[in-house]
């Protein structure tokens, strides 16, 4: 959050009976800035419906919580929120990175290949056989990947 100050300096005068104002200085200065956020990318934050490790992509329950996406679940397809940013117990806040980059040092992925929701909410280069296919977004370098999930593809 910005706060700008702004300090006007205003002589008014008379003239024929008529008071005349005239700006005589506007001086603007930015006096607080806010902590910025993660470049590129969207974060939000919901109650984890269970226990959630890191960078594991998730859905929401009938009761809005966040549980693992599944590729082998039909009612996940399309309904993703995105990758948990960390680990979370069940009943505490998550925090969902939904677009954007993320970095993981143990993540070893191929840089420019897609990623695909496995089950589990693991994420994998390899599109599921079965159940749905839908791309989370693809590795820019081995540790770090872009999210953007696409439309899911039904496999019948």
């Amino acid at each position: 959050m910005n706060t700008v100050e702004i300090t006007t300096t205003v002589s008014v005068i008379e003239m024929d009976g008529q008071p005349v104002s005239e700006v005589l200085s506007d001086d603007v200065e930015v006096v607080e800035v806010g902590v910025p956020g993660p470049a590129g990318s969207e974060d939000i934050t919901i109650t984890a419906g269970e226990s959630l490790g890191g960078h594991r992509v998730v859905t929401t329950n009938a009761a809005g919580h966040a549980i693992y996406a599944s590729s082998a679940t039909s009612d996940h397809a399309g309904r993703l929120l995105g990758v948990t940013t960390g680990a979370a117990s069940s009943g505490a806040t998550a925090t969902i990175r939904t677009r954007g980059e993320m970095t993981e040092a143990g993540w070893a992925w191929i840089p420019g290949g897609l990623l695909y929701l496995s089950t589990n909410g693991m994420l994998s280069h390899t599109p599921p056989a079965t159940g749905f296919a839908q791309v989370i977004g693809y590795a820019m370098t081995a540790t770090t990947i872009f999210i953007h999930t696409t439309t899911p593809v039904i496999r019948g």
